[in-house]
């Protein structure tokens, strides 16, 4: 059964600790399943890889060294 998850949910996991794409989708599929999607406030429906690309585009999230990191000027203070 497939389980929708909200983005912050990702940015926190990457806020305690900064990680590979790859140790981020075993931490996902872990915590919540390799079926779960993902929305944010106001869309709904991505897959992990989507969601990242979304946080990409939003330099919510910015890879460096082969780590995932979160850019914490451009992350909302909602949960």
């Amino acid at each position: 059964m497939s389980q929708e998850i909200h983005a912050h949910k990702i940015l926190n996991l990457l806020r305690e600790q900064p990680m590979s794409r790859e140790a981020l989708q075993l931490k996902v599929d872990q915590e919540f399943g390799q079926h779960a999607s993902f929305r944010t406030c106001k869309l709904n429906g991505f897959s992990l890889n989507d969601l990242l690309e979304f946080f990409f585009a939003r330099e919510k999230v910015i890879e460096a060294d082969g780590r995932l990191h979160i850019n914490e000027e451009n992350v909302c203070s909602h949960h």
